[in-house]
């Protein structure tokens, strides 16, 4: 709730002033009771209201006790007065004593009794026109801090009807009476006035304007009015928040931007989550690489969480930097740190694009045994794993193929890989099947060449028996073999 403060002190000095001067006025405090031999003045001084002489003594001692803060005292005074005098006193001087006794009771922090005795005062409209606007207006000020907002507001508007002059704390308190109440729409009018007579900017008077326009929904006002309140309180980092929202709101997003970027390049920023939205602003306004920069600035100094979350914005600015070296350490980073696959599995994608084979298997790996993608993540996951174990494979390295296999296998269970997987299966066993051939096509090459060379030795061998030349070891098993072989067959 809006409040006034220190309105019952000032209401003390108001009245306080105001029973001096009908003490100095009565006859009690005039020297001869003699008046002016001026025609003039004697008319002025019988239509000038005076105290009985007996009313002002008492009020007198009152006056004094009040002077010494002697407030229980005054009030015992002033009631035995009442008593004494209450229903022969004249209409004037019956006022003056209500109106006293009810500051008496402000003082004794009594406001209810207080109004009660002020609004007797009023209603017998005896007091000199001027006393009577003070009195509305001071009953305003002690209805708005009792937080009786609609007595408040009847007091104010019938103190304004007056020859017043409206302060601007006048109009700020009615505006908070009515926002109090609910009633922001009426609430308008009195603070736009307040702010346009205040002598100096209250922050308290835009406060208030803020809040009945943000109530309303009245967007263009509320914007602004918060244009003006960072001109004046440059330092309110609240404002700057709120403005720029507000942009945000009517599709300005580079205002939005450009309030906070100021607002940063200020000093007034420290909050991470603030300083996120900037970075992600640079995004979207072509300059990831500032946004990346600032994220990692704001991270080594503290003010920025090095969390999953913000190391995966981090490592996606990087990316849109293409600054890929440095957003794939990132990523890492952040699967490491996250329980979900679905970090692991990006970072594997990124591995991969980056033809690191390895490292994207191991990546791709983690993220099925880790879980939590859906199944179109799933499925992509294990065509990239049989990628990456395909990617590592030398020419005849057959089992690490049948590991690549065994993922496309896992790929082919889901509807939206089934097809590519099954090309990839056919493909590596097209690859098996020709290896094989190959290698039968080779060892049958081999044979026949390795019969020609027995063949071509055994010659030599022979012609070497019949020249009668000493054979080498190898001739004369060579020629062995071939005699028994011969031998096995005669038989």
């Amino acid at each position: 709730m809006l409040k006034m403060q220190n309105g019952s002190s000032r209401l003390a000095g108001l009245v306080l002033a105001f029973v001096l001067a009908l003490l100095l006025a009565s006859p009690l405090a005039a020297q001869s009771g003699k008046l002016d031999s001026s025609d003039e003045q004697e008319s002025e001084q019988e239509a000038t209201p005076s105290l009985d002489p007996r009313v002002a003594a008492d009020l007198l001692e009152a006056y004094e006790m009040l002077e010494e803060d002697e407030n229980e005292s005054a009030l015992e005074q002033l009631n035995r007065l009442m008593d004494r005098r209450g229903d022969s006193m004249k209409p004037f001087d019956k006022a003056s004593v209500l109106q006293i006794r009810g500051q008496t009771h402000v003082n004794l922090e009594n406001i209810d009794r207080a109004l009660d005795d002020f609004a007797e005062a009023l209603s017998l409209d005896a007091l000199p026109t001027d006393q009577q606007n003070r009195l509305r207006f001071n009953m305003a000020q002690l209805y708005f801090i009792n937080e009786r907002y609609e007595d408040a507001i009847r007091l104010f508007e019938e103190w304004m009807a007056g020859d017043v002059e409206v302060t601007a704390l006048a109009y700020f308190m009615l505006a908070a009476s009515h926002y109090n109440l609910e009633n922001y729409e009426a609430g308008l009018e009195p603070i736009r006035k307040a702010i346009e007579i205040a002598e100096k900017p209250e922050e308290r008077y835009y406060g208030l304007a803020n809040v009945l326009y943000s109530n309303l929904g009245y967007t263009e006002e509320r914007t602004r009015l918060l244009e003006e309140m960072i001109e004046i309180w440059p330092e309110n980092l609240g404002y700057w928040r709120q403005l720029a929202s507000l942009y945000l709101e009517q599709g300005e997003e580079f205002k939005s931007f450009a309030t906070l970027e100021t607002a940063y390049i200020n000093g007034l920023i420290d909050d991470g989550d603030d300083i996120l939205l900037l970075a992600q602003y640079y995004s979207n306004f072509d300059n990831p690489h500032r946004g990346a920069r600032l994220i990692e600035e704001e991270m080594e100094a503290g003010r920025v969480e090095r969390s999953v979350d913000n190391l995966e914005l981090l490592s996606q600015l990087w990316s849109q930097a293409r600054e890929h070296g440095k957003a794939i350490p990132v990523l890492r980073e952040a699967a490491e740190m996250s329980d979900e696959g679905e970090l692991s599995f990006r970072l594997g994608q990124s591995l991969l694009a980056d033809q690191r084979n390895e490292d994207a298997e191991e990546a791709l790996e983690s993220a099925l045994e880790k879980g939590g993608l859906d199944d179109q993540q799933e499925a992509e996951a294990w065509m990239l794993l049989g990628n990456a174990r395909f990617n590592q494979a030398e020419p005849g390295d057959r089992e690490q193929r049948e590991e690549a296999a065994e993922a496309f296998a896992r790929a082919t269970q889901y509807a939206s890989t089934r097809r590519q997987a099954s090309d990839w299966r056919n493909y590596i066993d097209a690859i098996d099947q020709t290896e094989r051939r190959q290698a039968a096509l080779e060892e049958e090459q081999s044979e026949m060449l390795a019969a020609e060379a027995r063949q071509r030795l055994l010659t030599a061998c022979r012609a070497q028996q019949l020249a009668g030349s000493e054979l080498s070891e190898q001739c004369r098993t060579l020629l062995a073999e071939e005699q028994d072989n011969a031998g096995a067959e005669g038989q």
